[in-house]
């Protein structure tokens, strides 16, 4: 956590978009992210994992059928076969075309509108783990995105301990669906930034304790602004949301 503030953020530094603004447009395109950047936001949240020829792409699901007009695994297709799939006309017709963009992709747009991003290394398999992490830090670095405003998230402690390892002055954030309770002592070696967890599990005490262990707390996935007052209340520092234009006003 060298170099960075722990210190309560407001308006709209404290709302994440999740996948972009996945209410507003299909999640992980590029077209969400412009969205969550039209809705005057300062952060996204999206997925990354790697293509059969090891190029990190922008998506959240193992396979591809969700969210485009294909089948099969992410990781046994190529870029050239994941950007010949429609990842756009499921959410609406608006959208037909819009591709899988790569990790690439998504910086430059984040770079062009000045937006912070909160990359999730998502982990289907413990043997790509290394891989991914050494494409994903090789590409933010050759394109010298600016690492005051990039997080690393993950489910995966063994990803962070990489992300800790090859790229340890970038911001890391553990991500749980569990109650954290001794966790919060075996994840102290990793240095971390953030600790992402479930708006449904979260309670003040939970909070509090995130809190003492000097970590900023992050919530997913909250899209009911009216609960926004009872967060900040307990210490949560931000909101990730499908609906950014609900949260920033």
């Amino acid at each position: 956590m060298i170099g960075y503030s722990n210190e309560h953020l407001s308006g709209s530094h404290m709302i994440t978009g999740h996948r972009g603004a996945a209410a507003l447009a299909p999640e992980n395109t590029l077209a969400s992210i412009q969205k969550a950047a039209e809705s005057g936001i300062k952060w996204i949240e999206i997925d990354t994992q790697l293509s059969a020829d090891n190029i990190p792409v922008i998506i959240h699901d193992q396979t591809v059928q969700r969210c485009t007009n294909g089948k099969g695994l992410v990781g046994e297709l190529t870029l050239a076969e994941l950007k010949g799939l429609d990842a756009g006309s499921w959410f609406a017709s608006e959208f037909t075309g819009e591709t899988i963009p790569t990790l690439k992709e998504a910086l430059l747009v984040c770079q062009e509108n000045d937006l912070n991003m909160n990359l999730e290394i998502k982990i289907y398999s413990e043997d790509e783990i290394k891989s991914l992490v050494e494409r994903v830090v090789e590409t933010v670095k050759v394109l010298n995105f600016p690492i005051d405003k990039l997080l690393f998230s993950s489910f995966s402690q063994t990803a962070l301990k990489h992300c800790q390892a090859l790229y340890p002055g970038v911001r890391r954030g553990f991500i749980t669906k569990n109650k954290p309770s001794d966790m919060l002592v075996s994840i102290k070696p990793l240095a971390l930034y953030s600790l992402h967890i479930d708006h449904r599990i979260l309670n003040e005490t939970l909070a509090e304790s995130i809190k003492e262990a000097g970590l900023t707390l992050m919530i997913w996935t909250l899209n009911d602004p009216k609960q926004i007052d009872k967060y900040t209340a307990w210490g949560v520092d931000n909101i990730i949301t499908d609906k950014p234009h609900k949260f920033n006003r």
